[in-house]
């Protein structure tokens, strides 16, 4: 066990020491407010405060962990043993900028909750950043932090400690917001795309769309048996997330009621897990939120925990509202849509810190590093330097490593043949982890 003395504690001071030592670390600690009981104690121990007591691992804190509210907090970034730092802090720290700090501040995505442009997508840009501004976006910062700190450690009070295998998530993320192209939609919905195929004369698709309503060709966007096989292969866990609303007619969706999706969801149930793409009601509407998640629930009779925003994260202190609802939830929409790399500096899973309440809660964020929509523009060589990079890393800090894809990449077609390929040699890839 390791006794932290500070000042005075905080839901900030608790969430952070809980994430590295306890999530990370797998160690347990107590936090103490008394000078003399942290003296007396002959164990593993170190002070967190504004000024060291006597002689003990002193690192000094910024007193951001002992705020509420947000402030707009400068970062000045230096250099400190080749790495990226910033709350630098005196000499008498065992560590020269505050760490504790750097790592809630990064983790609790503190940044995207301060004014700031946003993309087309009208999300966070990873462009306004720190991590791509001083070009960390692809390294896990506080992962080499807590290296760091556990160097610190072993070397002035003799703990030893290691990053916890557990931690390790390497997936593949598959989003099927719309299973399939042409069939099992409303029959109004799949004339009129018909039609405007027609109109539009896309020959191919208007001859393809009969084919698969006459059973003479199968849904191209539906997975076949060689990328499920592929998927089945694969050293990865793979999810599956299916919408499941009421919004399908007006989002060229498949309905909920469609029987022959609801048995897809179940087929791929027996192999896979299983998901949920909440649709943008369901994120402004806690009951519409909770009627989704029952009915795909009680659809395949597992409880669903697993979450992902179908259009990416938006607004953080909302999008993750509806999801704190439910007594247990893990989301995975945490990266970005447009670059590579760790949008919260971590490969690690972590509990979602609500600065808006200043509570630590109960929904686990586990990131992603690339998204369908940026591998589909990038290189087959630089995409696999990039995954070969992020399995390494993975790797060295006990991580997750989880890329998000689609059902539509994999369109079984003539004209899609070189994307499909391109995005099979990617799980191929993935398949031979390290």
């Amino acid at each position: 066990m390791i006794l932290i003395y500070c000042n005075k504690n905080s839901p900030r001071i608790e969430y952070t020491f809980n994430h590295i030592f306890k999530l990370i670390l797998n160690k347990n600690f107590s936090i103490t407010n008394s000078k003399s009981e942290f003296i007396d104690f002959k164990g593993y121990k170190f002070s967190y405060a504004n000024a060291p007591i006597s002689e003990e691992l002193f690192f000094q804190s910024n007193g951001l962990l002992e705020e509420r509210g947000l402030e707009n907090h400068e970062i000045i970034i230096f250099e400190w043993d080749n790495l990226k730092c910033f709350f630098k802090v005196g000499q008498k720290s065992a560590i020269p900028f505050d760490i504790f700090s750097a790592i809630f501040f990064l983790l609790s995505r503190y940044e995207e909750y301060m004014p700031h442009s946003s993309n087309n997508h009208s999300q966070f840009s990873h462009l306004e950043s720190i991590a791509y501004k001083e070009n960390f976006l692809e390294i896990p910062l506080i992962d080499v932090w807590i290296e760091k700190l556990i160097s610190v450690l072993e070397n002035k009070i003799k703990l030893k400690c290691k990053f916890d295998s557990k931690n390790q998530i390497p997936s593949i993320i598959i989003s099927s917001l719309r299973p399939y192209k042409y069939t099992n939609k409303y029959p109004f919905e799949s004339f009129m795309n018909w039609f405007k195929n027609l109109f539009k004369l896309n020959l191919w698709e208007v001859i393809e769309h009969l084919l698969v309503l006459l059973k003479i060709k199968i849904d191209p966007w539906e997975i076949d048996d060689y990328i499920k096989d592929l998927l089945l292969d694969s050293k990865n866990k793979v999810f599956f997330f299916f919408s499941f609303s009421s919004e399908s007619f007006f989002r060229d969706e498949t309905p909920k009621t469609n029987e022959n999706f609801k048995k897809y969801i179940k087929d791929v149930h027996d192999n896979f897990e299983i998901g949920l793409l909440p649709s943008n009601n369901a994120l402004k509407k806690l009951k519409t939120f909770e009627l989704e998640n029952f009915n795909i629930s009680k659809l395949i009779h597992i409880k669903i925990d697993k979450i992902l925003l179908q259009e990416g994260l938006k607004k953080i202190s909302e999008d993750y509202k509806n999801s704190l609802s439910l007594d247990y939830a893990n989301d995975f929409s945490m990266g970005y849509v447009d670059a590579f790399g760790y949008r919260a500096s971590t490969s690690s899973s972590f509990f979602f810190y609500d600065l808006s309440n200043e509570i630590k809660t109960k929904l686990l964020v586990t990131p992603f590093v690339a998204h369908h929509r940026l591998i589909d523009k990038t290189s087959i060589s630089e995409v696999a330097d990039k995954i070969q990079r992020f399995k390494e890393i993975s790797k060295r800090f006990s991580g997750s490593f989880s890329i998000i894809l689609n059902n539509e990449i994999f369109e079984n077609s003539v004209r899609n043949g070189k994307r499909r390929l391109h995005f099979i040699s990617i799980i191929k890839n993935l398949g031979n982890r390290f």
